[in-house]
């Protein structure tokens, strides 16, 4: 599940507190664990919700029948988005929901999230035209709603931003990128599916090795590379230098320098996209430069060796 540009994204994060403060290396190893982790939880988190705002919305159908005096409408309720195939694949048929209980991702509390999702749903066009057409939906439209759901509405539920922010530090970060996970994989289930298979946490052995090395490579080259950086920035006093934009810099060389099968121009174009993201866009385009300047004297003194250009 994990990508590189996520990857890339935890291990800025760790280099950066081990940057800006006392910590021990060794500590953040343990640490970039623990922030994978949490994205995985996410992605699971996600997924389940789509469980839970079913249960919530059948629970008030059923409501609305036990009335002492239903309508017609409570008495008879459409029952297309309760009946959502999606949601009965994730509930019976998916190690999804047992991940989330056996990390406790959901609790008694959640039910006013489940409702401002919902009712931001009641109003969608795709909704509306989902519960209004004559013939049961196919599995394609049950898919096409859930993708459409996570697409639009749960990034702008305010409710649901602020659990989020409560469960974890990480979680509103990663929410963009988690919820490109969570459609594609309800994008590839398929009708005669029995189950729907989360992703693994890492895609490949490879990218697993890959994030402990950048971030081991990173650390343990620290000060080497930020040397380099400061002869290299001959404009500008080491100090005047934002953290975030030496952190960087320090992770996109380690790269560079330790990753021979990466090439350079992919490295310093990710890490430009994040320096977009995490500063200025007048450090972006300082990075950029610094980065372009190192990388071709290590290339004029021999010191880059790269098996893919």
């Amino acid at each position: 599940m994990i990508n590189r540009l996520l990857i890339r994204t935890k291990v800025i994060q760790i280099v950066y507190a081990y940057f800006t403060s006392d910590k021990q290396p060794y500590l953040c190893k343990e640490e970039l664990t623990m922030a994978l982790e949490s994205s995985y939880k996410l992605y699971n988190y996600l997924l389940g919700l789509v469980v839970k705002v079913t249960e919530y919305r059948r629970e008030q159908l059923e409501i609305g029948k036990n009335k002492y005096l239903p309508s017609a409408e409570e008495r008879n309720p459409n029952m297309r988005f309760v009946n959502n195939r999606i949601a009965e694949m994730i509930a019976e048929h998916s190690p999804v929901m047992q991940y989330c209980e056996e990390h406790e991702l959901f609790n008694d509390f959640d039910t006013d999230t489940y409702r401002a999702i919902f009712e931001k749903l009641e109003q969608h066009p795709l909704y509306l035209a989902y519960m209004s057409q004559p013939e049961r939906p196919t599995f394609e439209q049950d898919k096409k709603l859930w993708k459409e759901i996570f697409n639009t509405i749960v990034p702008s539920c305010d409710e649901l931003d602020a659990l989020l922010e409560d469960r974890s530090i990480y979680w509103n970060d990663d929410l963009t990128t988690i919820l490109q996970f969570v459609v594609k994989t309800i994008h590839k289930l398929k009708e005669d599916d029995e189950e729907l298979i989360p992703m693994n946490l890492f895609n490949t052995k490879d990218d697993e090795d890959f994030t402990y090395d950048l971030c081991r490579y990173s650390i343990g080259q620290c000060s080497d590379l930020i040397e380099t950086i400061d002869e290299t920035a001959t404009n500008w006093s080491g100090p005047r230098i934002a953290a975030m934009d030496k952190v960087i810099m320090v992770c996109a060389l380690a790269e560079v320098r330790n990753f021979p099968l990466i090439p350079v121009r992919i490295t310093l174009n990710e890490y430009i996209e994040l320096a977009k993201h995490y500063c200025s866009k007048e450090s972006a385009r300082f990075i950029n430069g610094v980065l372009d300047k190192i990388v071709s004297n290590w290339k004029e003194r021999g010191e880059l060796k790269k098996l893919v250009e």
